[in-house]
């Protein structure tokens, strides 16, 4: 079984998981031009070599209106570029200053947020995403994991998750990072996706908000559920954006399992510890009949009968789909109760839809490879038939 074993042991941020994955694919040139003709609006991503402790690997380097954020970079430059990019393509541009705003410390690992005054809402963020030239599946997959981190940041400050609003840097620095991310696991197409337990890191971070303990009260939402641990490593080792993409994406935690390795990906922070700082990817295969300590896969294949899913890691994957969509209708709900938008009802409804949507792809994809396996085998006409149903029923 075609195998992504993560390996979280210097933390997980957005820019070093896309870096790392990026790695892993043959096409990298034309992945990339995929990614910046995705159309992000003034945001254009760059695969940098990068060394950390001897070993080399890539540095994902996003530019927002031609500036990548720096230490204590001011924000009118980014505020100008941003005016300028907004005015040449015509665009209207507004403050709204009336929300508390928060970001994401997505690129902690090498840097602190510069803060430009043109904020993003959830609503905004979908519209964003749902705009993109890429597939349905991508802009599902990174329209939930925003909301993921949507839903932490409304715990922290107590609001709802329309409420809640994003800095625009910051935002499009985690949404370039979600949908290159979305982009490459969709691209790679493994069977199981698997990860270590995650670390942390330590000590103190500054945000928009005062300085706050790491993990940030975000990241720490977002990893309830997940094993993590801490060594005296000074600095925010998972940011929000990170802790997301690992709870959306990664089926199981815990040790890397038993598989043949046949490439291996870095993904590279630009700070220095005097651990290397970089993410890991590993590419393989598993043998789906060998114990692992995670669930061990099996098959239960029959002409007859045919199960959602052929093993205990697919199963809990489409289950964790599942109640992602359930979680979806359920804030729909609590829109509807608390007399919400109903703009912002309808583009939750329409991410409800393309949850279930996603689901039923992924169920169907899987039973037609063993079903027209074995209806080819066999010249099962009433097999084939099942199959068309099958269909109808769907594009309905």
């Amino acid at each position: 079984m075609k195998t992504l074993y993560i390996d979280c042991c210097n933390g997980a941020a957005g820019d070093m998981l896309s870096a790392a994955l990026w790695e892993l694919i043959d096409d990298k040139e034309e992945f990339l031009e995929e990614l910046n003709a995705a159309g992000i609006p003034g945001v254009k991503t760059y695969a940098i070599p990068s060394v950390k402790c001897g070993v080399t690997g890539t540095h994902f380097k996003v530019e927002i209106y031609g500036e990548e954020e720096k230490p204590g970079e001011k924000v009118l430059a980014l505020e100008e570029k941003h005016h300028e990019y907004m005015h040449q393509h015509g665009i209207e541009h507004h403050h709204d200053h009336e929300h508390e705003h928060h970001h994401d410390h997505e690129h902690e690992h090498h840097h602190d947020h510069a803060h430009d005054h043109h904020h993003s809402s959830l609503g905004d963020i979908e519209r964003l995403i749902r705009s993109l030239n890429v597939s349905e599946t991508v802009k599902t997959d990174a329209i939930n994991v925003y909301k993921l981190i949507a839903e932490a940041e409304s715990q922290v400050h107590g609001e709802t998750v329309v409420d809640v609003h994003f800095h625009e840097v910051g935002m499009k620095d985690a949404v370039a990072d979600i949908v290159a991310v979305s982009m490459l696991i969709e691209k790679l197409a493994p069977d199981f996706i698997l990860a270590s337990s995650v670390h942390t890191g330590s000590g103190k971070i500054k945000c928009a908000h005062g300085i706050l303990p790491v993990p940030a009260p975000a990241t720490s939402i977002l990893l309830q559920g997940i094993p993590v641990y801490a060594t005296d490593v000074q600095g925010e080792l998972c940011t929000p954006t990170g802790a997301a993409l690992l709870k959306y994406f990664v089926s199981n935690f815990g040790p890397m399992p038993v598989m043949n390795m046949e490439n291996i990906g870095y993904g590279m922070g630009t700070k220095d510890f005097e651990t290397a700082n970089y993410l890991r990817a590993i590419w393989g295969n598993s043998d789906n009949n060998i114990k692992t300590g995670y669930d061990a896969p099996h098959h239960k294949q029959t002409h007859e009968h045919h199960p959602v899913n052929h093993s205990a890691e697919q199963k809990k994957a489409v289950l964790n789909r599942v109640s992602r969509s359930i979680g979806h209708l359920e804030s729909v709900k609590r829109m509807i109760e608390n007399d919400s938008d109903a703009g912002d009802v309808l583009i939750q409804l329409s991410a409800v839809q393309s949850s279930i949507n996603s689901t039923a792809r992924v169920i169907i994809k899987e039973h037609f490879k063993h079903s027209i396996k074995n209806a080819s085998k066999t010249n099962d006409d009433k097999a084939f038939d099942s199959l068309y149903g099958i269909i109808d029923k769907f594009l309905k």
